[in-house]
C-alpha cells in the first residue's frame, strides 16, 4: 500500500479503509511534526498538535477537494491548529530550532562551505540567526519555514496560509531583509 499515491490513499480512506489512512498519516507525520515544532518550540506541544491535525484530517477527509493539493490542505490544517494554540496561550513562545543533535534547519540558510577565517564566526552567526528568527511574528516565521525548510512554493504557502500570493512574497522578502539586518546588527 506504500506504493500508492496520496490521491489513491485518500480515495481508499474515504471508503473507510483505515489502513490507507494510516499509510497517508505515516507518510506526512514527520514534515507536519517538524513544522509545528518549529512554530511552537515545544516537542510535547508539537506531538499533541500533530495528533490533533491528523484527527481533523481524518474527520474532514470527505470534504477534501481531490483537485487541490493534499500537501497544501494538510499544512493549512497544521498551521490553523498551531495558530489556534497560540491564541489560546496568548503568550507566543519562540523555539531555539535545534534538534536533539544540536543542529538547526537554519544552517541551510548559511554558507555550508565557510572559508577558514569564517569558521570562528559561524557559531556566532548561527546563534544570531536563531535569535532573529525566534523574534519574528508567527506568520512571518511560518512563511520562512515553509519556503526554506519544507520547500513549498510561494503559491503553496499562499494557499496554506489562505493569503494572497503577493502578500506572501512581500512578507517573505521583508522577513528575509529583516533577518539580514538583525543578523548584521547581532554580529556587531
Amino acid at each position: 500500500m506504500n506504493h500508492l499515491t496520496d490521491q489513491e490513499l485518500i480515495a481508499q480512506a474515504r471508503t473507510g479503509n483505515d489502513a490507507a489512512f494510516e499509510v497517508l498519516m505515516r507518510r506526512h507525520l514527520q514534515p507536519i511534526f517538524r513544522f509545528i515544532l518549529r512554530l511552537s518550540g515545544d516537542a510535547a506541544v508539537a506531538q499533541d498538535l500533530a495528533q490533533e491535525t491528523f484527527i481533523k484530517v481524518w474527520k474532514n477527509l470527505k470534504k477534501f477537494n481531490p483537485a487541490k493539493s493534499f500537501k497544501v490542505w494538510l499544512f493549512t490544517i497544521a498551521k490553523n491548529t498551531t495558530f489556534d494554540w497560540f491564541k489560546k496561550r496568548r503568550a507566543l513562545p519562540f523555539s531555539t530550532l535545534e534538534d536533539e543533535e544540536g543542529t538547526s534547519p537554519l544552517e541551510n540558510l548559511a554558507d555550508q562551505t565557510p572559508l577558514p577565517d569564517e569558521l570562528f564566526q559561524k557559531r556566532e552567526t548561527h546563534t544570531a540567526l536563531t535569535v532573529a528568527l525566534n523574534n519574528l511574528q508567527p506568520k512571518a516565521r511560518a512563511v520562512v519555514l515553509l519556503h526554506q525548510i519544507e520547500d513549498m512554493t510561494f503559491q503553496e504557502i499562499a494557499d496554506a496560509l489562505d493569503e494572497p500570493l503577493n502578500t506572501i512574497k512581500s512578507r517573505y522578502l521583508r522577513t528575509i531583509a529583516n533577518l539580514r539586518k538583525a543578523l548584521f546588527e547581532g554580529l556587531k
